[in-house]
C-alpha cells in the first residue's frame, strides 16, 4: 500500500491538489459560506481523476501485481491526505479570522469554529461515497460523477447557512468564544466520525465495484 501511495502522488496527483492548498485564505473573507473554499479540494480530486483517465493510469496499475482493491485504497487514502492537509491548511486563517479579524459574524454561513470543522468533515465524506462509489462503478463517466458529489456538497454548504441563521442553534456555529462549547464539540466529534464512517463506506463499495469493473 505504501508503494501505491508513493505511485498516486508521484503520478497520479494533479498541480491542482497542491495549489487548492492555498485557498485556505478564503476563510478570511468576510460574509463568506466558509465551506466553499473545501470544495476546491473536491475540485483537485476530480482534476486527479480526469487526467488518470486521460493518462490511462486505470490500465497501467491493473497491470502491477496488485490486487483492484489495493488501487481503490490507495488512491482513496492519498484523496483523504490531501483532505486533511485542506482542513490543517485552513486552521491559521480559522485562528486569525476568529480573533483579529472577528469585526462582526458571519452573514452568508457559521465561523470558523469547531462546529465548523465537523461540517467539513461531514462533507468530505458525503463528496467521498458520492463520488468514489460511482467513480468505480465507471471510471469513464467522471464529469457526471463529480457533478451529482458536488450537488451533495454544495446541499451541505446551504445546510450551513441555514443553521447559521436558525434561531435555536444560531449561537452554537457564530460563536467564536468558549461558549456552547461542549456543543461545538459534539458536532465536531460527529462530523469527524461520520466522515471517516462514510469515507471507509466508500472504499468497501469502491472496492466491490471496481473487482467487477473490467477495462
Amino acid at each position: 500500500m505504501k508503494n501505491l501511495v508513493y505511485k498516486e502522488f508521484r503520478l497520479a496527483a494533479h498541480p491542482t491538489n497542491y495549489i487548492f492548498l492555498s485557498f485556505a485564505f478564503m476563510l478570511l473573507i468576510p460574509n463568506y459560506p466558509y465551506l466553499v473554499s473545501f470544495f476546491y479540494t473536491t475540485l483537485g480530486i476530480f482534476f486527479m481523476c480526469l487526467s488518470s483517465r486521460e493518462n490511462h493510469d486505470l490500465e497501467y496499475s491493473l497491470n502491477l501485481p496488485v490486487r483492484k482493491r489495493d488501487l481503490v485504497g490507495a488512491r482513496i487514502l492519498t484523496v483523504c491526505i490531501f483532505e486533511l492537509l485542506t482542513i490543517v491548511a485552513t486552521i491559521p486563517f480559522a485562528v486569525l479570522r476568529c480573533t483579529v479579524l472577528n469585526t462582526s459574524a458571519n452573514q452568508a454561513g457559521s465561523m470558523p469554529s469547531l462546529a465548523f470543522y465537523g461540517i467539513a468533515f461531514l462533507y468530505f465524506g458525503i463528496f467521498n461515497l458520492a463520488f468514489f462509489t460511482a467513480y468505480y462503478k465507471s471510471p469513464e463517466k467522471i464529469g457526471r460523477h463529480f457533478a451529482l458529489s458536488s450537488a451533495l456538497g454544495f446541499l451541505i454548504v446551504a445546510i450551513d447557512v441555514v443553521l447559521a441563521h436558525a434561531p435555536v442553534v444560531k449561537d452554537v456555529f457564530l460563536t467564536t468564544d468558549g461558549s456552547h462549547i461542549a456543543a461545538k464539540l459534539v458536532i465536531l466529534f460527529i462530523g469527524i466520525i461520520s466522515g471517516a464512517g462514510l469515507t471507509a463506506l466508500s472504499y468497501k463499495i469502491g472496492a466491490k465495484s471496481f473487482e467487477k469493473y473490467d477495462l
